[in-house]
């Protein structure tokens, strides 16, 4: 089937409300679902991996492990990286601003693909942002110019040893010298993106779920409905 990305934004929204997620942090996953589709990086598959770490752990904690003027260490425990990237992404942001570089590690979590879109911002706000993840088959790193909207992605087929397999990302961001020249996004794509039905109706069903807490709300407190004196 056939969606565009306005609808693929929108469907992701209700989706992440279902699971628990704030309101502006549905915001921001779902316009970063729609970025990795505009990059071809098929956003929807990759937030249906997602979905079993994330659908229960709404009010699951991470834990900040080290912190100082340009280090940030965090602890995700196994959750998906979407439970922290709006808020650690943002933190490592400000002191790559104020003290030229930063340093981002996030531990023990898991779809690190989805935390580009937020590194994404960092190079449209003038940083030079790398990242590097691997696992048991392959060793990843993106990187973005200042001023880019969109990484260049490189893989190889070299795993990580045994012992550093530990599910992390880590992330450099640098101000450089010379300020860069935003780069114009892209257009977007009118003609609409192929997704598997399966996927759709899974966030769908999501989605229900923000009705049917509404529908129990509206018996409790709507018109016609019985006064706290009852």
């Amino acid at each position: 089937m056939r969606v565009s990305l306005n609808e693929i934004q929108v469907m992701c929204r209700k989706a992440f409300e279902g699971m628990g997620f704030a309101a502006g942090d549905c915001e921001d996953a779902a316009e970063l679902v729609g970025w990795l589709h505009l990059q071809g990086l098929d956003g929807l598959g990759t937030l249906e991996k997602a979905l079993d770490y994330l659908h229960h752990e709404a009010a699951q904690p991470y834990t900040l492990c080290l912190e100082d003027s340009a280090l940030l260490v965090i602890d995700c425990q196994g959750q998906s990286v979407l439970r922290c990237a709006a808020t650690v992404v943002e933190l490592a942001m400000d002191k790559a601003l104020q003290v030229g570089h930063g340093v981002l590690r996030i531990q023990h979590c898991h779809n690190r693909l989805l935390l580009l879109g937020y590194l994404s911002r960092a190079a449209e706000l003038g940083l030079e942002v790398q990242a590097r993840w691997g696992d048991a088959r392959q060793q990843h790193a993106a990187f973005f110019a200042a001023g880019a909207t969109r990484p260049q992605l490189l893989s190889d087929d070299q795993p990580c040893p045994g012992a550093a397999v530990d599910q992390s990302i880590t992330v450099l961001l640098n101000r450089p010298l010379q300020t860069a020249h935003p780069v114009a996004p892209h257009a977007p794509v009118s003609l609409g993106f192929t997704v598997q039905a399966h996927t759709w109706q899974r966030l769908k069903q999501l989605a229900e779920q923000i009705l049917v807490e509404s529908t129990d709300a509206s018996r409790q407190h709507g018109a016609g409905g019985g006064s706290d004196a009852d």
